[in-house]
């Protein structure tokens, strides 16, 4: 049995219209379901709208009294499920039902633990949202994976709210969400081994108003650093500081040494400095950043072939560095400015684009479907 979760707060407008959508999917998948719309007091009637349909539809519905938020909603209303695969979307049309369907035949056909509606897949997108609303998604989705590399970094939509699992993934499993992203507690805590993603078009909403503002970002943020400590990441991600450091102190030293010791061309020294630096931070993540994940991890390439991936996926940030640093130098800037500029320039972009990459070169993810090597 399925057991589809629609959490709602003021949904009136749409909830009949989702209900009545999300039914045909999931009849047509052919497999017994069970809608259940968990509604957090809405002043609008929502829940009586839901229940008048229960004699038409497989539909129940959970009243949270004096409570709120998304997440939370979801973890109420899986404790009360029957299925043996559990799921969740929005009850707002901006997730469409339809793609509960896809979603279920990804998970059967790949013996999938985990199937995730994903904005970022090709064939996926958004529709009727303005350049910045995209912006700061795509920011959001990139923060998310740059933080957590090994729990996020499995999938393109971690914000996704549109997924199914099998329900013997959480037993055992205590779900404490925090703000409205489910999906990145189930990442965190779940018992899988693989994670299939569905591509979809995330519609613009046309009836009732949106329920994200300035607190469900604060609580995504705390959210990310509330997995990141219990994850061990977080710990993890202060030794890559410190190996990061050090290689801003090799790459500052040499640089310096180097532009005021020898007759050189300066793109020469700055070359030499930039891969001084590589080896020097490598070095350090070899020994000790990643000392303990390479044990526990799946990935078993050579030291040799750590050290090529590690250089190829720095080769951006280092090419940044150093447009900057000489661009710099070519305007009159101090050479320990400029380096500095140069440097936190390619390092901000290593942490957005690359940081996944990197350390999946010490531990690939248990979830992640690829295997082998990085």
């Amino acid at each position: 049995m399925i057991s589809l979760v629609i959490p709602t707060y003021n949904e009136a407008d749409v909830i009949q219209d989702t209900l009545r959508r999300a039914a045909k999917t999931l009849q047509d998948s052919g497999e017994p379901f069970e809608l259940i719309v968990v509604d957090d007091s809405s002043p609008d009637g929502t829940a009586d709208l839901a229940e008048g349909l229960s004699k038409e539809l497989s539909v129940r519905v959970l009243r949270r009294l004096g409570q709120r938020g998304l997440a939370a909603a979801v973890v109420s209303g899986w404790k009360t499920a029957q299925g043996d695969i559990l799921g969740v979307m929005d009850a707002d049309l901006q997730h469409p039902p339809e793609v509960v369907y896809e979603l279920l035949k990804a998970l059967r056909s790949q013996n999938a633990d985990i199937a995730v509606a994903s904005r970022y897949r090709p064939g996926g997108g958004t529709e009727g949202w303005s350049w910045f609303r995209r912006l700061v998604s795509w920011a959001g989705m990139r923060v998310g994976a740059a933080t957590l590399p090994w729990t996020l970094g499995v999938v393109t939509d971690s914000g996704s709210g549109m997924f199914l699992l099998r329900a013997k993934a959480l037993e055992g499993v205590a779900l404490k969400p925090l703000g409205f992203k489910m999906l990145l507690e189930v990442l965190a805590k779940a018992h899988y081994q693989r994670v299939v993603e569905v591509p979809y078009v995330f519609r613009g909403r046309t009836r009732g108003a949106s329920k994200l503002g300035a607190r469900q970002y604060v609580e995504y943020l705390v959210h990310l650093l509330r997995i990141g400590r219990s994850s061990g990441e977080l710990a993890t991600w202060i030794l890559y500081g410190w190996a990061g450091l050090a290689g801003a102190m090799v790459y500052l030293g040499a640089l310096h040494a180097l532009a005021n010791r020898t007759t050189w061309p300066f793109i020469f020294t700055l070359l030499i400095s930039l891969q001084l630096a590589l080896l020097a931070a490598f070095l350090a993540d070899e020994t000790v950043s990643f000392r303990r994940a390479r044990s526990r991890g799946r990935v078993q390439a050579s030291l040799t072939e750590r050290l090529a991936c590690y250089e190829k996926l720095c080769l951006p940030g280092a090419m940044i560095n150093g447009i900057v640093t000489f661009a710099g130098r070519g305007l009159g800037m101090e050479l320990w400015r400029t380096a500095l500029l140069g440097f936190l320039a390619g390092a901000l972009w290593n942490f957005v684009m690359a940081t996944p990459e990197i350390w999946r070169i010490w531990r690939m993810p248990l979830s992640d479907p690829r295997g082998g090597k990085v």
